[in-house]
C-alpha cells in the first residue's frame, strides 16, 4: 500500500467533506490519532477498516487505494491545454465541472491543483455577469486548492501559490491574508534569472539564454508597468493630476517602445481625465486606446523583441478573450459619462464592427 499516496487521499477526501479528524475517526470506530498518523503517512489504515473508511469519505475503494503515480509535468500541462480550450469554447461552467472531475481524478497531484486554481481564477472573471457572492465562492473553492498547494511542501509551488492567494485575498478585501501571503514569500523568494541568463551564456547555450531572457523581459516590464500604473493611482487619489500624468506619461512610453500593454496607458489617461472632469481629453484618450486595441496583434510573431515568445492561448483563444474585452468595454458604466462625445461614438462604433467581425 503506498503510504503517502493513501495519507494525502484521506487528508482530501476528508477536508472535502469538511470534517474533522475526530468526526472521520468516530465514523469508523478508531481514536483520531490514528487518523492522524494516517494523514501524516506514519502508518496506513488496516485492511479491514478500508471500505467502512471510503464510507465514511464518500468514495471508492479504487479511489482510496489510488496508485495513480503524480502526473508529470508535461502530464498536467497537457490537462491545462486542454481545460483552457473547455473554458473559452464551453464557458465557464462546463470549464469548472471539468476541472473538479480532473481534481477528483488525481487527488495527490499538487502542480494540477495549483493549476486548476490558477485556471478558476482566470476565467470566473471572464464568465459575464455573475454576483459578488458567486465569485467569492469560486475565490474560495481557489484559495482551498492554493493553500493544499503550500501545505503539500512542493517547494517549487508554493511561491506560485502564495502569490495567488495574495492576489485573491486582496480582491476579497482580507488584507492581513493577503499580506500574509506576501510577507512569506518574501521571505522564501530569490529571483536567480538574472544570473542563470548569464550562466547559459557562458555554457554556450545561446538560444536558451537568448529565450530565457525575452521571457524574462516582458515579465519585468508587465510588473515595472504595474507599479507605474499603481503611483499614478495613488497620485490620483491625492488628488496630484500633473504627477498621475507624470506617471501615465512613462507608462504610455514603455508600452509604446516595445509594443506591450495593449494600450492600457491611453486607458488610464481616459480614467483619469473622467475623474478631473475633462471629458473631451478623456474621449480623445478611449479613441486612442480602442485604436490601440484593434491595431494589437494576437501574438508577437511580429514584434521585435518578443518575435519567438509562444503565448500560453493560442490564436482562436485570444479572439475569443478579446472579443469578450470588446463587450465588457460596450458595456461599461463609468465610461458612459462621455456618451455623445464624437471620439467615444467612434470608439463604440468601431469596437462593434470588430465584435461582428470575429
Amino acid at each position: 500500500m503506498n503510504r503517502l499516496n493513501i495519507g494525502e487521499t484521506i487528508l482530501h477526501l476528508r477536508k472535502e467533506k469538511k470534517i474533522t479528524q475526530e468526526q472521520l475517526a468516530s465514523m469508523i470506530g478508531i481514536s483520531a490519532g490514528a487518523v492522524s498518523k494516517w494523514e501524516t503517512g506514519n502508518s496506513t489504515p488496516d485492511i479491514s477498516l478500508l471500505a467502512p473508511l471510503a464510507r465514511a469519505l464518500d468514495t471508492s475503494l479504487d479511489v482510496l487505494l489510488s496508485f495513480q503515480q503524480e502526473l508529470s509535468e508535461v502530464e498536467v500541462i497537457n490537462i491545462k491545454k486542454e481545460l483552457v480550450e473547455v473554458f473559452l469554447h464551453q464557458g465557464y461552467m462546463d470549464g469548472e465541472l471539468r476541472c473538479k472531475e480532473y481534481e477528483k481524478e488525481y487527488p495527490n497531484s499538487v502542480y494540477l491543483k495549483l493549476i486548476i486554481a490558477q485556471l478558476i481564477q482566470m476565467y470566473s472573471m471572464m464568465s459575464g455577469n455573475v454576483s459578488e457572492e458567486c465569485i467569492k465562492s469560486r475565490m474560495g473553492y481557489c484559495l482551498t486548492l492554493l493553500y493544499q498547494v503550500t501545505e503539500s511542501k512542493v517547494s517549487k509551488y508554493i511561491s506560485a501559490a502564495l502569490f495567488s492567494i495574495a492576489n485573491i485575498q486582496m480582491s476579497l478585501e482580507n488584507y492581513e491574508e493577503s499580506e500574509k501571503a506576501l510577507k512569506e514569500l518574501s521571505n522564501s523568494f530569490i529571483d536567480p534569472m538574472v544570473l542563470y541568463s548569464s550562466l547559459l551564456q557562458k555554457q554556450g547555450k545561446n538560444k536558451e539564454a537568448e529565450n530565457m531572457c525575452k521571457g524574462m523581459l516582458i515579465q519585468y516590464l508587465n510588473q515595472s508597468n504595474a507599479m507605474i500604473a499603481i503611483l499614478a493611482r495613488l497620485s490620483k487619489g491625492e488628488h496630484n493630476y500633473e504627477r498621475a500624468v507624470f506617471y501615465l506619461d512613462a507608462l504610455n512610453q514603455v508600452e509604446s517602445i516595445f509594443k506591450i500593454g495593449m494600450g492600457s496607458g491611453a486607458y488610464n489617461y481616459c480614467r483619469l481625465y473622467i475623474e478631473i472632469g475633462d471629458k473631451e481629453l478623456a474621449a480623445k484618450w478611449f479613441n486612442n486606446y480602442v485604436k490601440e486595441l484593434l491595431s494589437t496583434e494576437y501574438d508577437y510573431s511580429n514584434n521585435p523583441y518578443f518575435e519567438n515568445l509562444k503565448l500560453e492561448v493560442n490564436v482562436e483563444g485570444q479572439k475569443i478573450i478579446r472579443k469578450k474585452l470588446f463587450q465588457s468595454l460596450m458595456d461599461e458604466e463609468d465610461l458612459k459619462v462621455l456618451c455623445g462625445s464624437l471620439e467615444y461614438e467612434d470608439a463604440i462604433k468601431a469596437l462593434k464592427n470588430a465584435v461582428s467581425e470575429m
